[in-house]
């Protein structure tokens, strides 16, 4: 492990020793015993995360009555069944559930039209947004266990060029409300390749199973679908030749 895959795990360790039994953070820590200029950037994280801590606690108090005051003034609304609404009313309701109902179909219309827009943020934030790992582990089939338990991706199919490397681990995100799978693998290199699968139902425009390479920023992607579920390889200041050997 070198210091900047332990800054990565060390910026979700919660100030006060809390992680201190974790795991996860073993290896992160013995590193930065070993380092001393990792100790030095471990020790300011730790004292800002503290610093900010104590703001929020202390800018985020409620008012000692405020629920007393909140229940005293609560009124209750008794609904009126709808046989006994005027004819008028039903027909206001009727119509703004159509409206309503319109408005959901168009929004989710528009949303699954989007694929360029998912690979772009997504490949954007997995470079230079990721900041956590929800499981930390160089095991891949510990890593589909723990996707399957969270009822994602377990079953994803990992490219030939990957399968076989180790895994940093694995994060949950959501885009536009559908759940996506981010798999880090460790590359020879020591560079680092992120496996992303979506559910192809999210697209009108999802990719075929020929990958397509796209570049976003310093970030270079490949992109396919199989098996219903969309994939995105993405890693940063890599080439498409680099690329194409992962897949």
């Amino acid at each position: 492990m070198n210091n900047e895959e332990a800054k990565l795990i060390l910026q979700a360790y919660r100030p006060g020793g809390h992680d201190a039994n974790d795991p996860g953070f073993r290896a992160a820590l013995e590193q930065a015993q070993r380092d001393p200029e990792l100790a030095r950037w471990f020790a300011n994280e730790q004292a800002l995360d503290s610093r900010i801590s104590t703001k929020v606690r202390a800018a985020i108090k409620p008012p000692a009555h405020l629920k007393s005051q909140l229940l005293a003034q609560r009124k209750i609304v008794r609904p009126v069944a709808f046989w006994k609404m005027p004819a008028w009313q039903l027909a206001a309701a009727a119509c703004v559930t159509f409206l309503v109902t319109l408005s959901v179909l168009w929004f989710k219309s528009s949303n699954q039209a989007q694929f360029a827009a998912y690979r772009n943020e997504m490949a954007d934030f997995a470079s230079h947004k990721l900041d956590r790992l929800d499981l930390m582990s160089r095991d891949v089939p510990e890593v589909r266990r723990w996707l399957a338990q969270k009822g994602s991706h377990g079953d994803l199919l990992i490219p030939a060029g990957l399968d076989g490397l180790p895994s940093l681990g694995c994060r949950l995100l959501d885009w536009n409300g559908q759940m996506v799978s981010l798999v880090c693998f460790e590359l020879e290199n020591k560079q680092v390749a992120h496996l992303l699968v979506v559910d192809s139902t999210a697209f009108k425009d999802a990719p075929t199973e020929s990958p397509v390479f796209n570049r976003v920023g310093g970030v270079a992607t490949a992109s396919w679908s199989r098996g219903g579920k969309t994939y995105v390889v993405a890693s940063k200041d890599a080439t498409q030749t680099d690329l194409m050997k992962l897949l």
